[in-house]
This record gives structure tokens, sequence and C-alpha cells, in this order.
């Protein structure tokens, strides 16, 4: 949904004299845990400062968020060695099994650890 006007330098690439880009995606966090020794790996990325703004930023906007009355915090059973993802960013919060990311999820975990470099954290 664009609520921009045709000609408006918010839209498309016109930046206008600002330099601001036409929308802020902000942060993006992927974190990995579980496996074998319980491993807790994030990524964090600024999707406004990456290189790969202009196809990641959208492709997230548009992924199905849930609603803000969901039980997205609800634990899944990841079973064991295996992992569990939670990914959140300024439209919402999500987490998923290893076994039950959807193929959409997953091409966009692949591609933010493509382009970020994972962080090792303690859990909890």
């Amino acid at each position: 949904m664009n609520d921009t006007l045709a000609g408006d330098p918010r839209d498309s690439g016109d930046n206008g004299s600002s330099g601001q880009p036409a929308e802020r995606f902000g942060r993006l966090l992927v974190e990995r845990s579980g496996g074998i020794g319980g491993m807790l790996l994030v990524w964090d990325v600024d999707i406004d400062a990456s290189s790969r703004r202009d196809d990641l930023g959208p492709r997230i906007a548009e992924l199905p968020w849930p609603d803000s009355g969901q039980s997205e915090d609800a634990p899944q059973q990841a079973g064991a060695d295996r992992f569990a993802y939670l990914i959140e960013s300024r439209y919402g919060r999500v987490r998923f099994g290893e076994s039950q990311l959807p193929p959409e999820w997953k091409q966009l975990v692949d591609e933010v650890r493509e382009v970020a470099e994972p962080q090792r954290r303690q859990p909890g």
C-alpha cells in the first residue's frame, strides 16, 4: 500500500532534496537458537544501510507478519538438536521451529545469512 501521490519525490527512486529514502525499513533481527550445544546466533541487519535495501526492504514489509492480537511469542517445539528462529522487525515478530519455517521466511533467513555476519550470544 503506497499513500504517496504520483510525482511525489518520496515515490520510487527519487529521493528529492532531503536525501532520505522513500521509506524507512529499520533493522531486521534473526536469532537462531538450539542445535547441538544450544548455541545462539544473531544476525542484525540495518536494512536502510544495506546494499540490498531495495530488494530486502519491500520483501520484509510484504511478509505475513502476525496481527497484534496473535500470540507470536508462543514457544515452538524445535525438537532435539533442531534450530528455532525468532525474526523481528518494525513490522512484527515471529517464531518458527526449523521444520515449521515457511518457504518465504526461509528465503529471508538465507538471504540475511548472506548479507550479515552472525554474532554469538549467550542464551537467555
